[in-house]
């Protein structure tokens, strides 16, 4: 890897493709709750964002209580397919070898809650690669990466400028300038070019290839 000792990794739509477990897992919240699910097709922009914010805006309320009863139907079913409809996309192995090699050290960021994440990376041979793993807490909070760069910041205490994240959707992006970090974001998952050009992002990659060349 080259001028960076850290690399902060998003999971979703970065590391795995998750379009099944999550469209599935959200229609399945909405019927939960006696709402019609959009199709799986008009859901993709689900994915990234925390899932109490995409339930909200589904849902069209700030009925706390609804989202909530929503989102614990979501995490029933993700907790039981989600490993079994994700996948992972090609080249992740090498790549995060490749970074390991250089002798940086590489962290998870992400918003789902730190204990899917830790088996979503077992799953899929990935844990070893990473010196620890940072996601939202079962309350909810933590789930702005914005807020949740910074708690990587003080629990690691990481310098944010020979850091750098990596991310499919602007939230990645946003949450790497506040804070000081270098953004790349990544076009082969969930964020179109533009979004991810308009949040800020330093680089663009195609493939995971080209995130070792980026810098």
């Amino acid at each position: 890897m080259p001028r960076f000792d850290v690399a902060l990794f998003d999971l979703d739509g970065t590391l795995t493709d998750p379009r099944v477990a999550i469209t599935s897992s959200i229609k399945y919240a909405m019927r939960a709750v006696g709402r019609e699910a959009p199709p799986a097709d008009e859901l993709l922009w689900c994915i990234g964002p925390p899932i109490r914010q995409n339930l909200r805006k589904l849902l069209a309320t700030d009925d706390t209580a609804l989202i909530e009863r929503a989102a614990q139907a979501y995490l029933h079913r993700y907790e039981i397919h989600g490993v079994s409809e994700t996948t992972k996309y090609p080249g992740i192995d090498a790549m995060l070898a490749r970074i390991c090699d250089s002798g940086a050290r590489i962290y998870l960021a992400t918003t789902k809650w730190v204990d899917i994440a830790e088996t979503i990376l077992k799953a899929f041979a990935l844990r070893d690669y990473f010196t620890d793993v940072f996601g939202s807490r079962h309350d909810g909070s933590l789930a702005d990466k914005r807020e949740l760069l910074a708690h990587i910041i003080q629990a690691t205490g990481i310098d944010s400028a020979r850091t750098v994240m990596i991310g499919d959707r602007e939230h990645d992006i946003i949450g790497a300038k506040t804070n000081g970090i270098y953004a790349i974001g990544v076009t082969y998952g969930y964020g179109s070019r533009e979004e991810l050009l308009t949040a800020g992002a330093d680089a663009l990659c195609a493939s995971p290839e080209e995130i070792l060349a980026s810098n």
